[in-house]
């Protein structure tokens, strides 16, 4: 942006200067070039938009009812609305930072990560880990990206506990 503003300066100082060296019947003929540099933002929908490139975010596992135990997992659609903004080819990435979701209070069952999956508008759910996976891509410009999660649940092996996780989701040029 400071090189775009000094050339355009330049331009407008050296333009009148070189037509009166060269008189009145002369013209003189400025190029001025700038280069629009890569942004990218993503924010959750309804924040103050910002230039931030990653989101954190906690998510704690409610108790299943009998219906969850009867479908064999928890399902929360629209958890989180992420909004992503690209001048440029873009993908969202997300992981977790824990390695699992926690440990049933009296400490027998620790809650595997792979029972947790992901999804984003109305897509197919897919398992993370502690590595990046793509979430959504897209092209220039913004879009809304609805996350749902969704929490498998066996009603012969459960046990209550603190279970959760903190995702983060970072976009990045393709």
């Amino acid at each position: 942006m400071k090189r775009c503003l000094v050339t355009l300066i330049l331009a407008i100082l050296l333009v009148p200067v070189s037509a009166l060296a060269a008189g009145p019947s002369s013209s003189a003929v400025v190029h001025v070039s700038w280069t629009v540099l890569p942004f990218q933002s993503l924010t959750i929908d309804g924040s103050v938009a910002g230039t931030n490139t990653s989101i954190t975010n906690r998510y704690d596992v409610r108790k299943p009812d009998a219906s969850d135990f009867a479908a064999g997992f928890i399902e929360d659609d629209g958890v989180l609305v992420l909004n992503a903004a690209s001048n440029i080819p873009w993908a969202v990435k997300v992981h977790s930072i824990e390695s699992d979701m926690g440990t049933s209070y009296n400490g027998s069952y620790i809650k595997p990560l792979s029972d947790f999956m992901v999804r984003v508008n109305g897509g197919s759910f897919f398992s993370i880990s502690t590595s990046d996976q793509v979430l959504a891509s897209g092209t220039r410009g913004a879009y809304l990206l609805s996350v749902d999660y969704k929490v498998k649940v066996n009603e012969g092996t459960y046990k209550d506990g603190d279970y959760g996780l903190t995702l983060v989701y970072t976009i990045t040029g393709k």
